[in-house]
């Protein structure tokens, strides 16, 4: 059978309590509104000189008694502990209000750290453990360690909140004590004539814009509109304190630890007082009161009120060494009033709890990440919704976002934003989710493809605020827009973005230093580097790699198949790799591919650098340019010299835009064993070529061609008549373009035949 202790939650917790050895004594006491209650004697460790006077210099005894309230879901709930009425209040880490003080025992919720440990016994003791730590401290004055700074007053547990940007508020404290009043905004719950501490609770808030607190025609500092019987919203002010300096000039320092318990106008004044705000709590209220000579308004108006208070350190986790002290009162400007505040210097006052805004730093501050320049959105589909939304989640600026079309009612499978948006263009409805974090990016609803090559335009959509810019259209139209609209201006690092494979796989593109190698280059790079078969049979499958554009602007298929779990997966990594780019300097280009399995959530990401490539024009062309990677470059420098007494050459692997007018080559094919290397002359053979430039473009997903030819000299010269008469016939024999690329000792010469009217 079951003890009595066992049984009587009171006397298990008192037989728990008696195993620490700090504990030692109690009982258990009347029960309190039907709660059980139990006693326990502390043992408090102090130094020998304050135990022999049986209490420490801060007022902590040798042996303290504290009461534990069992709440009525315990053990669901923890107990609660309260000390004597006349523990010493000056301490940190004791809750705010009550009659009888209640210690602070753990960071965070005391009922989590309870019910981690499973077995109640384990709850208890360590709750005990706590006790006595707290204690411990308290006796030597060490509930604050220097090293880690000041602790701000514990509000916690407070209903009214009071959400401004503290930052904002210590930037605004000078030398000279002070005053300043903020716009701002309010919702209150409770009816009309219910007081603050007991009815009503209020949500006061300001951007910290300054308001003169003087009345204009028209006036709508103070307003108030019932949204039911019983909630308000409307405008209101927060005016910010902080304290004179001492009579020497130094500045006025508060280091000593005061509890909360401002409950009236009366106990602010007082407080506001003693830690020399007092006469700027003064002066702002007397200007509330004047902005209202000659008005009514029948309706309660919360306003808020901070006291910057300057500590002898920095506060935890922060630089700062100023305490913000937050409070709400409400004034009444009835008719025949005698004060805004109805009930004098006993007006209730109402200690709030300190939210931080929404601002760039909190979120960054929270995400653990450094500021990052600011971002224009090229596509705000499914890819560039989710993308721009973790950019703004870690407090990173959305400068522009771009897009022409609307949201349809199939986007609602994958995209960042919700259906009541559905009808609308994205890129408005992005800006409007994004205007919830403070931000005001540019619209641009234009033809991307189009606009980019405007230089005004262009300047919209990636404006100069802008220091990254992501183009996650999956359009080639855009990717050649963006590369052809770049000017050496242009300061802003381009990346892309895209998912194939039906969301498994993805790749990003990052261009290098002044824009090379561009993103032309890099999937050019991409296509010919690639040699991992899981991504190569991604990429290039017809049902899903990137010859169908299934995710962006250009998707109008309600046929595609994705969960929006993997495309989420997909994007966050994504951002992620976006971020590592920014935080380093812009280099060299960079790809990252990224392949999930297809049974498990299992991702794999890989890294390549891309030096820029070599630009050569192209002699006999109206403009054009060939472009190489480094590698193709180093491939053919270290052939010529493998052959030094003779020509050599091979063929060239790339891609062509018209609209660019670029050759850009990634590979080689070796000279077939028929070519014919003299020191006058090199001939490419033909054995076998053919088939190696269809096996080559097979190998590429078909995205790659034969572009040209290349062969070395021995001296240093440019083009010959040969070599003319060869891009004639390169030109005549093969589709073009035939290039025709001439290596010698020191540089690189390019040529094709020109074309004659009439070429088709």
């Amino acid at each position: 059978m079951a003890t009595e202790a066992e049984t009587d939650p009171a006397k298990h917790l008192l037989q728990v309590a008696l195993t620490h050895p700090e504990c030692v004594g109690g009982a258990v006491l009347e029960s309190e509104d039907g709660r059980p209650r139990i006693r326990l004697d502390m043992n408090v460790e102090m130094p020998l000189d304050m135990k022999a006077d049986g209490i420490s210099r801060s007022g902590v005894r040798i042996s303290e008694p504290v009461v534990l309230k069992l709440p009525a879901a315990y053990p669901w709930l923890s107990p609660r502990f309260y000390l004597r009425e006349d523990f010493p209040r000056n301490f940190p880490h004791l809750m705010p209000f009550g009659a009888t003080p209640r210690p602070c025992l753990v960071e965070g919720d005391q009922d989590e750290y309870f019910l981690q440990f499973g077995l109640v016994e384990y709850g208890i003791f360590h709750l005990v453990e706590q006790l006595a730590i707290w204690l411990r401290k308290a006796a030597v004055s060490g509930l604050i360690d220097p090293a880690q700074g000041w602790e701000p007053m514990l509000r916690r547990d407070f209903r009214d909140v009071l959400e401004i940007d503290a930052d904002a508020a210590r930037n605004v404290v000078t030398r000279n004590g002070g005053w300043i009043a903020w716009q701002g905004r309010f919702f209150r719950r409770g009816a009309p004539d219910a007081c603050l501490n007991i009815a009503a609770e209020t949500w006061v808030s300001s951007k910290g814009e300054s308001t003169p607190l003087t009345q204009k025609p028209n006036d709508s500092t103070f307003t108030s509109r019932r949204t039911d019987p019983g909630t308000s919203l409307g405008n209101t002010v927060v005016g910010v304190v902080w304290p004179d300096k001492n009579p020497d000039g130094t500045p006025l320092i508060s280091t000593t630890y005061l509890p909360e318990s401002v409950t009236t106008l009366r106990d602010l004044r007082i407080r506001a007082a003693e830690l020399g705000c007092g006469r700027g709590l003064k002066t702002f209220l007397t200007n509330v009161e004047r902005s209202f000579a000659g008005m009514v308004l029948l309706a309660p108006i919360p306003i808020g009120i901070v006291l910057c208070v300057r500590r002898p350190m920095h506060l935890i986790d922060s630089t700062s060494d100023i305490e913000l002290l937050p409070y709400v009162v409400e004034i009444r400007a009835n008719k025949n009033r005698a004060s805004l505040f109805a009930g004098g210097d006993d007006e209730p006052v109402a200690a709030a709890m300190h939210y931080q805004s929404l601002t760039a730093a909190l979120l960054q501050t929270l995400s653990g990440l450094p500021a990052r320049p600011a971002l224009a959105m090229l596509g705000c589909g499914s890819v560039g919704s989710k993308l721009a939304m973790h950019a703004a989640r870690a407090g990173q600026n959305i400068a522009a976002v771009s897009d022409e079309s609307s949201l349809r009612p199939h986007n609602m499978a994958r995209h960042a934003l919700g259906a009541e948006l559905v009808g609308t263009n994205k890129a408005e409805a992005l800006a409007k989710e994004l205007s919830g974090f403070g931000m005001a990016p540019v619209v641009h609803e234009g033809d991307l493809s189009l606009d980019l090559r405007d230089p005004d335009r262009s300047k919209q959509i990636i404006p100069q605020a802008a220091g990254a810019a992501i183009n996650s259209t999956a359009s080639l139209s855009v990717r050649e827009a963006l590369v052809s609209g770049v000017t050496p201006r242009l300061r802003a690092r381009l990346f892309e973005a895209a998912l194939f494979g039906r969301g498994r796989g993805a790749f990003l593109l990052a261009d290098g230093k002044g824009h090379n190698p561009s993103h032309c280059d890099l999937i050019a790079e991409l296509y010919a580097a690639l040699d991992d078969e899981r991504a190569a049979k991604l990429l290039f499958e017809p049902a899903g790699g990137l010859a169908e554009i299934q995710i962006g602007q250009g998707c109008g298929s309600l046929t595609m198949t994705m969960d929006d779990a993997r495309l989420s997966a997909m994007t966050a990594s994504l951002s992620q790799e976006i971020s590592k780019a920014l935080d380093t300097p812009a280099r060299e280009g960079l790809i990252v591919l990224g392949t999930a399995d297809d049974d498990s959530p299992s991702t794999r990401w890989t890294r390549y650098s891309v030096p820029a490539f070599e630009t050569v024009a192209i002699a006999g062309s109206d403009g054009w340019q060939l472009r190489l990677s480094r590698r193709v470059a180093d491939r053919i420098r270290a052939e010529a010299k493998a052959f030094p007494s003779v020509e050599t050459g091979g063929v060239m692997i790339g891609l062509t835009s018209a609209r660019l007018k670029t050759v850009t080559v990634v590979d080689l094919l070796e000279a077939p064993t028929d070519s014919r290397r003299t020191p006058a002359a090199f001939v490419l053979g033909t054995r076998g070529l053919q088939s190696a430039i269809r096996n080559r473009h097979e190998r590429s997903g078909r995205t790659l061609f034969d572009v040209g030819t290349w062969h070395s000299h021995l001296r240093e010269q440019g083009p010959s008549a040969t070599d003319w008469k060869t891009a004639a016939d390169l030109a005549a024999e093969r589709v073009p373009p035939s290039i025709l690329l001439i290596a010698t000792p020191a540089r690189l010469h390019a040529l094709v035949s020109p074309r004659k009217d009439g070429d088709g």
